[in-house]
Protein backbone atom coordinates (compact mmCIF):
# COMPACT_ATOMS: atom_id res chain seq x y z
CA UNK A 1 0.00 0.00 0.00
CA UNK A 2 1.32 3.46 -0.88
CA UNK A 3 1.20 6.21 1.73
CA UNK A 4 0.67 9.88 1.08
CA UNK A 5 3.30 12.25 2.46
CA UNK A 6 3.24 15.96 3.00
CA UNK A 7 6.41 18.01 2.86
CA UNK A 8 5.90 20.90 5.28
CA UNK A 9 8.60 23.38 4.32
CA UNK A 10 8.92 26.11 6.92
CA UNK A 11 11.33 28.93 6.10
CA UNK A 12 13.36 30.45 8.93
CA UNK A 13 12.89 34.20 9.43
CA UNK A 14 14.49 36.77 11.70
CA UNK A 15 13.03 37.20 15.17
CA UNK A 16 13.19 40.15 17.55
CA UNK A 17 12.40 41.36 21.04
CA UNK A 18 12.19 45.12 21.74
CA UNK A 19 13.20 44.52 25.36
CA UNK A 20 14.67 47.92 26.17
CA UNK A 21 13.29 50.30 23.57
CA UNK A 22 11.98 53.65 24.80
CA UNK A 23 9.02 53.61 22.38
CA UNK A 24 7.74 50.45 24.03
CA UNK A 25 6.86 52.55 27.10
CA UNK A 26 5.54 55.54 25.08
CA UNK A 27 8.75 57.55 25.35
CA UNK A 28 8.98 57.76 21.55
CA UNK A 29 6.66 57.17 18.61
CA UNK A 30 5.17 53.87 17.53
CA UNK A 31 4.46 53.91 13.80
CA UNK A 32 2.04 51.89 11.70
CA UNK A 33 3.85 51.12 8.45
CA UNK A 34 2.28 49.71 5.28
CA UNK A 35 4.83 47.20 3.97
CA UNK A 36 5.78 47.32 0.29
CA UNK A 37 7.52 43.91 0.51
CA UNK A 38 7.70 40.94 2.90
CA UNK A 39 9.52 41.80 6.12
CA UNK A 40 10.72 39.99 9.23
CA UNK A 41 10.48 41.11 12.82
CA UNK A 42 13.83 42.69 13.66
CA UNK A 43 14.20 44.31 10.24
CA UNK A 44 14.64 48.08 10.05
CA UNK A 45 12.52 50.39 7.88
CA UNK A 46 11.82 54.12 7.76
CA UNK A 47 8.55 56.04 7.65
CA UNK A 48 7.70 57.26 4.16
CA UNK A 49 4.78 59.32 2.95
CA UNK A 50 1.48 59.54 4.79
CA UNK A 51 -0.84 56.77 3.54
CA UNK A 52 -4.05 57.16 5.55
CA UNK A 53 -5.26 57.52 9.11
CA UNK A 54 -2.22 56.79 11.32
CA UNK A 55 -0.50 54.76 8.58
CA UNK A 56 2.72 55.64 6.76
CA UNK A 57 4.17 54.01 3.67
CA UNK A 58 7.44 52.11 4.02
CA UNK A 59 10.71 53.81 3.07
CA UNK A 60 14.34 52.71 3.07
CA UNK A 61 16.53 53.56 6.06
CA UNK A 62 19.14 56.19 5.21
CA UNK A 63 21.13 56.17 8.48
CA UNK A 64 21.54 53.71 11.34
CA UNK A 65 24.51 52.80 13.50
CA UNK A 66 24.80 50.40 16.38
CA UNK A 67 26.95 47.82 18.08
CA UNK A 68 26.45 44.17 18.98
CA UNK A 69 27.11 44.13 22.72
CA UNK A 70 26.06 40.67 23.89
CA UNK A 71 25.00 37.20 22.79
CA UNK A 72 21.85 36.31 24.70
CA UNK A 73 21.20 32.88 26.28
CA UNK A 74 18.55 32.17 23.63
CA UNK A 75 21.12 32.66 20.82
CA UNK A 76 19.90 36.12 19.81
CA UNK A 77 22.17 39.17 19.63
CA UNK A 78 21.72 42.32 21.73
CA UNK A 79 22.07 45.49 19.64
CA UNK A 80 22.92 48.85 21.25
CA UNK A 81 21.72 51.82 19.17
CA UNK A 82 24.43 54.49 18.82
CA UNK A 83 22.83 56.58 16.04
CA UNK A 84 19.22 55.72 15.23
CA UNK A 85 18.99 57.96 12.18
CA UNK A 86 15.56 57.38 10.65
CA UNK A 87 15.38 53.64 11.44
CA UNK A 88 12.27 52.04 12.89
CA UNK A 89 12.35 48.54 14.41
CA UNK A 90 9.71 46.24 12.93
CA UNK A 91 8.04 44.19 15.64
CA UNK A 92 4.59 42.73 15.13
CA UNK A 93 3.73 40.23 17.86
CA UNK A 94 3.41 36.84 16.16
CA UNK A 95 0.06 35.15 16.64
CA UNK A 96 -0.66 31.69 15.33
CA UNK A 97 -3.88 29.77 14.78
CA UNK A 98 -1.86 26.53 14.64
CA UNK A 99 -1.37 24.01 17.42
CA UNK A 100 0.71 21.55 15.44
CA UNK A 101 3.01 20.65 13.87
CA UNK A 102 5.47 22.15 16.32
CA UNK A 103 7.43 23.93 13.56
CA UNK A 104 4.40 26.17 12.97
CA UNK A 105 4.66 27.48 16.54
CA UNK A 106 8.25 28.68 16.27
CA UNK A 107 8.53 32.46 16.09
CA UNK A 108 11.12 32.09 13.32
CA UNK A 109 8.42 30.59 11.06
CA UNK A 110 6.58 33.92 10.90
CA UNK A 111 7.06 36.98 8.72
CA UNK A 112 5.08 40.09 7.88
CA UNK A 113 3.57 39.95 4.39
CA UNK A 114 3.68 42.64 1.73
CA UNK A 115 0.60 44.86 2.18
CA UNK A 116 0.38 44.25 5.94
CA UNK A 117 0.31 47.19 8.32
CA UNK A 118 2.87 46.52 11.06
CA UNK A 119 3.94 48.14 14.30
CA UNK A 120 7.36 49.79 14.18
CA UNK A 121 9.25 51.33 17.09
CA UNK A 122 11.09 54.63 16.75
CA UNK A 123 14.63 54.06 17.98
CA UNK A 124 16.64 56.35 20.24
CA UNK A 125 20.30 56.42 21.18
CA UNK A 126 21.01 53.87 23.96
CA UNK A 127 17.98 51.70 23.06
CA UNK A 128 18.72 47.98 23.14
CA UNK A 129 16.88 45.19 21.34
CA UNK A 130 17.42 41.52 20.59
CA UNK A 131 17.47 40.03 17.11
CA UNK A 132 18.36 36.67 15.64
CA UNK A 133 21.25 36.24 13.20
CA UNK A 134 18.82 36.38 10.25
CA UNK A 135 18.33 40.14 10.92
CA UNK A 136 21.91 40.89 9.81
CA UNK A 137 23.78 41.10 6.52
CA UNK A 138 27.02 39.46 7.57
CA UNK A 139 28.03 37.33 10.53
CA UNK A 140 27.15 38.80 13.93
CA UNK A 141 29.61 38.71 16.83
CA UNK A 142 30.03 40.60 20.09
CA UNK A 143 31.89 43.87 19.58
CA UNK A 144 31.10 44.24 15.88
CA UNK A 145 29.69 47.54 14.64
CA UNK A 146 26.54 47.97 12.62
CA UNK A 147 27.23 50.50 9.90
CA UNK A 148 23.88 50.80 8.15
CA UNK A 149 20.92 48.95 6.70
CA UNK A 150 20.66 47.10 3.39
CA UNK A 151 17.47 45.37 2.23
CA UNK A 152 16.03 45.98 5.72
CA UNK A 153 18.85 44.00 7.39
CA UNK A 154 21.53 45.52 9.60
CA UNK A 155 24.92 45.65 7.86
CA UNK A 156 27.84 44.43 9.98
CA UNK A 157 31.12 46.32 9.75
CA UNK A 158 34.38 45.75 11.64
Amino acid sequence: MAYMHINWAVDEHATALPSNVLAQEYGAHIFNILLDADCDNGNLVAAGDWHSFDVFEEAAVTTFKGKIVQKMPNGNWLVLVTDPGDALLVYQKPLTPYESPREFLEESAFFNKEGDIVRCYELRKWDRFEVSAKAFSGTPDVGKSITGVSSKKMTIGA
